[in-house]
């Protein structure tokens, strides 16, 4: 499927499992710069995200 977005001109980041979809979440590097990062920044703000224990 990265395929297809990367033809349309997105860059795309595999963040696979599921279980790791809490890195693009709100508060995380990857969130807060969504709409202004390329591919590289993608990657390194998905390994910067940090989870956040509830108190």
């Amino acid at each position: 499927m990265t395929r297809l977005y990367d033809r349309f001109g997105f860059d795309t980041v595999d963040n696979s499992p599921l279980s790791e979809s809490w890195r693009t979440g709100p508060g995380q590097p990857a969130w807060l710069r969504h709409a202004h990062q390329n591919r590289e920044e993608l990657a390194r703000n998905l390994t910067r995200a940090r989870r956040f224990v509830a108190a």
